[in-house]
């Protein structure tokens, strides 16, 4: 089992890209922000599977979501979740920026995974990793209400 840990270990994860709405990346102080994860083509995301040869024998390994957790930048997060969040108005992944700045806002996903030996049946191993996200950058802008004589 230590050796399938370790493949387990070495899979190339696929990291899910976070995306914002208002879009552009850029919201309001107060104003509730919708993120959203969706996976970049690269690496093994849930469901696929990795396939490499462990002294001899054909192993498989199947990643399954365990959670995300969204880091917002601000010191907040959110999760763990199952959820990949949506847009406005369903989206269930959401948060109100109190100040204004840049945040560098984050997904951090946790994997669990299912192995098969020689094309056996699938089997769980008992062990998590959590895969960084790509940080992106939020900018929170402050607005200001003006009176205009006309």
């Amino acid at each position: 089992m230590a050796d399938i840990k370790a493949q387990f270990m070495r899979t190339p994860w696929a990291k899910p890209q976070i995306s914002s709405q208002p879009a552009g990346n850029t919201t309001l102080v107060n104003l509730t922000t919708f993120y959203k994860v969706s996976w970049a083509p690269a690496g093994f995301a849930p469901g696929e599977v990795d396939r490499s040869v462990l002294r001899g024998i054909p192993v498989r390994i199947r990643p399954k979501l365990i959670g995300f957790t969204y880091v917002f930048g601000d010191g907040t997060s959110y999760g763990p979740t199952p959820s990949t969040g949506g847009v406005y108005p369903d989206g269930d992944v959401k948060h109100v920026y109190r100040a204004k700045g840049e945040f560098p806002v984050r997904v951090d996903t946790t994997f669990g995974a299912d192995f098969s030996l020689d094309g056996a049946a699938w089997d769980e191993i008992p062990s998590t990793v959590t895969v960084p996200g790509p940080a992106t950058t939020v900018t929170v802008r402050e607005a200001k209400g003006v009176l205009v004589s006309r």
